[in-house]
């Protein structure tokens, strides 16, 4: 566990979320740091998480400045950078039922003359923003991962974290849409590095699937090894700007369906206004199933573009030329009705 080293953890947990009393109990958080933990292992691989704890375990962890040890003070953030998401998400999953007493006589509610419940709306403003504060939280960790993937030491230069090397690194290695500032360039997400992370097994799936029956094996592999390699040549590089409207359209459809709402930065909501109260609910099966339809046509239409390209290249390669098919050329007129 990446705390209490000291059997100190609740001055830990207080300087990390300002809010909560010192007299919170670190012995009550302890269940809920281990599911935190078991998740963030998730987005940034045990061999990183590893690396933090056995400093954090170390005499070395906020030790005085070592000038023959740099990387000190790199792990030594490394270790609050992850601890911070961790306590955040051990919080609002410990917070819920701790609102309530247990007894024998069932859960109750304690209430004194100077202390009362908070409202529900209260709670769920709260509620929402833990969650935000919790993305925001493992998005800054994964952005000082990325800044500190090639950072070494030692006389062999050896990677000081193994971001890098991680599985969950490296399946964002071999998506022709590599990164956020990519992605936005289609679809607004926020800047959000986690939701990117998790739109990744949906792009792959995309990738594997529809662009591939587009352009073909042969090219598929060449464009893959030329886009690993950094030397995309021009006509590969129209291609990749091409593949990558349908390709994200196309896997967010799906994760509007299959994701829960909060894992998106301000998730998918209706708006409400309840007495004098405006809101925010998730939004319901229906309307996901819609946006994720309009997600869908978007995608198929920019894909149809990838198409004709591909189809203009082949027939060049071959010496004809592209003609192109109007929509009244698919007019039945023996038929009543016409669908383009």
């Amino acid at each position: 566990m990446i705390f209490n080293k000291t059997d100190n953890g609740s001055f830990e947990i207080k300087g990390l979320i300002g809010f909560v009393y010192r007299s919170l109990r670190f012995d009550n958080l302890k269940s809920y740091i281990g599911f935190a933990e078991r998740d963030i292992k998730k987005i940034i691989g045990s061999e990183v998480f590893k690396v933090a704890l056995d400093h954090y375990i170390s005499e070395n962890f906020q030790a005085e400045t070592d000038e023959d040890h740099p990387e000190y003070a790199i792990l030594d953030e490394l270790v609050t950078r992850i601890q911070y998401p961790v306590a955040i998400h051990a919080y609002r999953r410990y917070v819920p039922s701790s609102d309530l007493t247990h007894s024998e006589k069932g859960r109750q509610i304690f209430v004194s003359e100077n202390e009362k419940p908070a409202f529900e709306w209260q709670i769920e403003k709260d509620n929402e923003n833990l969650i935000s504060l919790e993305h925001e939280a493992i998005d800054a960790l994964l952005e000082f991962l990325d800044e500190n993937i090639d950072t070494v030491y030692g006389d062999d230069d050896d990677l000081l974290i193994p971001w890098g090397t991680s599985e969950a690194f490296k399946a964002t290695r071999t998506i022709l849409i590599p990164n956020v500032t990519e992605f936005e360039k289609v679809f607004h997400i926020g800047g959000s590095r986690l939701t990117f992370l998790a739109l990744v097994p949906f792009m792959l799936r995309t990738q594997k699937n529809e662009i591939l029956s587009c352009i073909s094996d042969t090219r598929y592999t060449e464009i893959l090894e030329q886009y690993l390699d950094g030397d995309l040549n021009e006509a590969n590089l129209l291609i990749l700007d091409k593949i990558r409207p349908p390709m994200a359209l196309l896997a967010l459809s799906v994760a509007v369906k299959r994701l829960s709402s909060e894992i998106l930065p301000a998730g998918i909501f209706s708006n409400i206004t309840e007495n004098v109260v405006k809101g925010k609910i998730p939004a319901g099966k229906q309307d996901r199933n819609e946006i994720a339809s309009s997600l869908e046509k978007d995608g198929m239409r920019e894909l149809l573009k990838l198409q004709e390209h591909i189809t203009r290249l082949n027939l060049a390669a071959a010496g004809e030329t592209f003609i192109p098919v109007g929509p009244e050329e698919r007019i039945d007129p023996q038929k009543k009705y016409v669908r383009l």
